[in-house]
């Protein structure tokens, strides 16, 4: 997919009320594309209209069919976070809208996941419960036959971006701002090389469009 094809791509954002979510929200609509963005709040809502998205309230265990409408790719942003929710958001939501789109699409899924999910016991134990739901759902993504990309961040941040990260597997920690992760988000969608890749990301010395050659 090339930045700005016929007129740009429509990508449903789920998660979109979330660090990660808002910055892919902004990377898209800045690099041309359309953003419908799924959230649960009003206020959520006003402020990513107010930046040019489509945004539609919903709730990820239950009403987020609308959000896909006309859409042509599909970021999962989304992580129950301190809700603790984490087989319903994490595991269960992410299944089952991995199996509506594998039964009609559309077929380009990228979900922002988490570093050590193939090894929680290596990772800090207050990550354990989450990444072991997230190694499942993960899973299910990469033997559901979609053009999926999984992205696993390292620790987030809140600095603004430096366009630089680094790429492997099993990677050695590391920390990397949202505005990045987004970054390689918008990266992927417009290319195709990243289809059927799972990878981590931190901040590196490398820009992203030349990290992701690598893979």
């Amino acid at each position: 997919m090339t930045p700005g094809e016929a007129g740009g791509l429509t990508v449903a954002v789920l998660g979109a009320g979330g660090g990660v979510g808002r910055q892919v929200v902004h990377a898209l609509l800045l690099h041309g594309h359309r953003a419908r963005a799924l959230v649960r709040q009003q206020e959520q809502a006003d402020a990513l209209e107010g930046l040019g998205a489509v945004a539609i309230l919903g709730d990820l265990t239950a009403d987020w069919e609308s959000v896909l409408e006309g859409a042509g790719a599909v970021v999962w942003a989304a992580g129950a976070g301190a809700s603790g929710k984490f087989q319903e958001i994490d595991g269960r939501a992410l299944e089952e809208v991995t199996d509506r789109l594998a039964a009609g699409g559309p077929r380009r899924l990228i979900v922002v996941s988490s570093m050590g999910v193939d090894r929680p016991e290596q990772m800090p134990p207050f990550l354990n419960a989450v990444l072991k739901v997230k190694a499942v759902s993960d899973a299910h993504v990469q033997e559901s036959g979609l053009d999926f990309t999984i992205v696993r961040p390292g620790g987030l941040t809140n600095d603004s971006g430096s366009g630089q990260v680094k790429v492997g597997t099993q990677m050695d920690g590391g920390m990397i701002p949202r505005e990045d992760v987004a970054a390689v988000v918008l990266a992927c969608l417009e290319d195709d090389h990243s289809i059927g890749r799972t990878f981590e990301v931190v901040s590196g010395p490398d820009p992203v469009g030349a990290a992701l050659n690598q893979l």
